[in-house]
C-alpha cells in the first residue's frame, strides 16, 4: 500500500513539472518513464539490483542513467543542464526508490490519459470480433463515454455470448452468461 502512495507522490510531482512545460513535454516524461518501468518489470535482475542495498544510490544511478541514455533520453533541453527524466531518475536513485519505477510510470500514465481525455479498457467478447465490429463498438462506446477510448479485446468463450466492458473501475456486462445467472437467481427466489 505504501508504495502505491510514494509511487503516486513521484507521479504528481513529475507530472506537475511536466504540466508547467507543456503536453509534449508531458508525453516525453511518459515515454520515458514506460520504457524504463517496463525494462524494470521485464528484467527481474534489474529490479533486483534496484532493491539490493549493498549497491549505492550512485551504482544504480549509473544504470537508470544508462538505461535512459539507450531510450534516447540523451538531448539536453535548452536551458536545463540534464534532461528532467535524468534528474528525476537520480533523485529515485537517492532516495532509493527506483524499485517503484514500474508504479510511477504507471500512475503517470493515468494522469497523462486523464489530462488527454483518453479512458483506457478491455472489451471482452466470446468471439474473435473482425475489425469492423471493433470500429463500431469503439466509436458507439467513445460517443456515449464522450472520451476517446483505448481498448483491448479479449476473447473469453465462458462468457457464451454478448460483451463485458472494463473502464477504470466500472464494468458493463452485457454478457449471456451474467444473463443466465441472474434469470437463475430470480428463479431461485421465486420471482
Amino acid at each position: 500500500m505504501i508504495g502505491n502512495v510514494v509511487s503516486r507522490r513521484y507521479a504528481a510531482a513529475l507530472f506537475s513539472i511536466g504540466k508547467e512545460r507543456g503536453m509534449e513535454e508531458l508525453e516525453r516524461y511518459g515515454a520515458s518513464l514506460s520504457a524504463l518501468g517496463e525494462a524494470v518489470e521485464k528484467t527481474p535482475k534489474l529490479a533486483e539490483a534496484f532493491r539490493n542495498p549493498v549497491l549505492s544510490s550512485e551504482e544504480k544511478k549509473k544504470v537508470v542513467l544508462a538505461l535512459l541514455d539507450v531510450a534516447g533520453v540523451g538531448a539536453k533541453p535548452a536551458g536545463d543542464e540534464e534532461p528532467v527524466e535524468k534528474r528525476f531518475c537520480a533523485l529515485l536513485a537517492d532516495k532509493g526508490r527506483l524499485d517503484l519505477l514500474p508504479a510511477i510510470a504507471a500512475d503517470f500514465g493515468v494522469m497523462l490519459d486523464d489530462a488527454c481525455g483518453i479512458s483506457r479498457g478491455v472489451v471482452t467478447t466470446a468471439v474473435e470480433l473482425d475489425e469492423e465490429h471493433m470500429d463500431s463498438i469503439k466509436k458507439t462506446l467513445e460517443s456515449q463515454t464522450g472520451r476517446k477510448l483505448v481498448l483491448e479485446f479479449v476473447i473469453e468463450p465462458s462468457i457464451i455470448g454478448g460483451i463485458v466492458l472494463r473502464v477504470g473501475d466500472s464494468v458493463y456486462d452485457a454478457s449471456l452468461r451474467a444473463q443466465l445467472d441472474n434469470l437463475r437467481e430470480a428463479i431461485k427466489r421465486g420471482e
